[in-house]
């Protein structure tokens, strides 16, 4: 498993910030740490002049050291009620909201939840969020088979399941670019199953003090015109 590592910044005592493959939010790519979030986490560190490290882990991988390691933070998580005491919270990042997608031509009628539990097969990740709640809302259709994003909708497209869900809107147009497929390649169906706000958790050994600069330093770029720019770079991408 290659791992992307990135410093700067030395002033304070070093925090550890792990990272997942969720494009555009934070992903790698040509060996380089790249996305929404992960200029977020550059800019507040530069604004504070705190000195952190970025890695990039599978998902599962990097909860377990959000979890079991001193001095870290994990950028992109979905803020939820079962989640809201195990960490501390930096945030809101941005508003994220995952859907059903469908084959291009698929005649398949989605409409409801139910709907979606009555196909015969749905591709999702392997673990995480959704998976979770997915199995919690009973859907017993899923095929976790695949680890990424760019696995999901390739078995879509294949015909090997007849939806996916994995990524927000702004994710499944960047995986379909990366496989150089037509962004009318699948279909938002208009069932959203989630929609929750984005975050950057924080084990809770960092001190309250530390988040709240953190998150004025946040609240501060939120209304620049840098955070507007990236929001334009990410919404036509």
């Amino acid at each position: 498993m290659s791992v992307l590592v990135e410093s700067s910044w030395a002033d304070d005592e070093k925090l550890n910030i792990v990272t997942e493959e969720w494009a555009p939010y934070n992903y790698s790519e040509n060996g380089s740490l790249k996305g929404f979030s992960v200029d977020i986490a550059r800019a507040i560190a530069k604004d504070l002049k705190a000195d952190i490290e970025i890695q990039i882990f599978p998902s599962m991988r990097a909860k377990l050291m959000l979890e079991g390691n001193p001095r870290t933070m994990m950028i992109t998580m979905l803020r939820t009620a079962e989640r809201e005491e195990k960490y501390k919270w930096v945030g809101p990042l941005v508003d994220s909201s995952i859907y059903f997608y469908k084959k291009k031509g698929d005649p398949l009628v989605i409409s409801t939840l139910e709907d979606a539990k009555k196909v015969h097969s749905i591709c999702t990740r392997q673990a995480g969020l959704v998976f979770d709640r997915l199995v919690a809302a009973g859907f017993s259709n899923l095929n976790p088979s695949a680890a990424k994003g760019s696995s999901i909708y390739k078995m879509l497209i294949n015909g090997r399941c007849d939806l996916a869900i994995s990524d927000s809107p702004l994710g499944v147009i960047h995986v379909l670019k990366q496989m150089n497929y037509s962004l009318e390649a699948v279909v938002r169906t208009p069932v959203k199953f989630v929609e929750l706000p984005a975050y950057i958790a924080c084990s809770k050994d960092i001190p309250d003090a530390e988040i709240t600069r953190w998150q004025k330093a946040l609240d501060k770029i939120k209304v620049s015109d840098a955070y507007k720019a990236m929001i334009r770079d990410i919404s036509d991408k």
